[in-house]
């Protein structure tokens, strides 16, 4: 997945930013506005005048069914200056807002879209299936190439200090002989936390998943490979 600085604000903060993000999953029921900052500025307002059932009424249908109003006034409520100062910040940067859309449409497949003056766009190519550009990226086309046992794309997935001497038929050998059920397992397991988070810095990436595992990334020539799956 952003060179970006990164806030240290408290847990209460943290978990109203965390609300008002969720808030974008879908319109608000109580505005008629489809716009994510006007959204930010209705809730800021809200929270700002203690209208909680207003806030509360901007936060999506799932939200409400994982946490009730009781529990969403208390934590405003108990919290009043670490609340002000988050709304604050809110308004500040409400105005940048960016909003982005992926659609699924397999295990390992998926497309992103942005808005771009008032209209989605698509933010990749979608013919492209096996994209370097970002970490999650690299991911699910290492994952893609290896099901289809693409093993000439996974070629490119080699960090180069390793790839002297890997070949196409070096790796259908191993990986289709001896090592077959232990790839079998990893395909499972990558498939089924391709969206965990992934922590990068500068030209390395982590991405830990299950209970002991973790995949190693690293950024050379601009696209990023896989050093260490699991």
């Amino acid at each position: 997945m952003r060179a970006m600085r990164a806030m240290r604000l408290s847990a209460p903060v943290m978990l109203i930013l965390l609300l008002l993000l969720l808030t974008l999953g879908c319109p608000p029921a109580a505005t008629t506005s489809n716009k994510p900052d006007e959204v930010l500025r209705l809730y800021a307002e809200a929270v700002s005048a203690k209208e909680y059932d207003r806030a509360y009424a901007l936060m999506s249908d799932a939200f409400r069914k994982r946490h009730d109003r009781k529990e969403f006034v208390r934590l405003l409520a108990e919290n009043p200056g670490e609340i002000q100062a988050g709304v604050k910040q809110l308004r500040q940067k409400a105005s940048s807002v960016q909003v982005e859309a992926r659609l699924e449409f397999g295990d390992a497949e998926g497309l992103k879209l942005v808005i771009e003056d008032g209209s989605w766009k698509i933010a990749q190519n979608p013919l492209d299936f096996y994209g370097q550009s970002t970490p999650a990226e690299a991911l699910r086309s290492f994952v893609r190439a290896l099901e289809r046992k693409r093993y000439d794309i996974v070629l490119r997935f080699v960090p180069s200090k390793w790839a002297d001497g890997m070949t196409v038929d070096k790796l259908r050998e191993e990986w289709e002989g001896a090592k077959k059920d232990e790839v079998g397992t990893l395909i499972k397991n990558l498939k089924a936390n391709l969206g965990a988070s992934i922590h990068q810095t500068g030209d390395t990436a982590t991405m830990p998943y299950g209970d002991k595992f973790e995949v190693r990334f690293g950024r050379e020539e601009g696209v990023w490979k896989i050093e260490d799956p699991d």
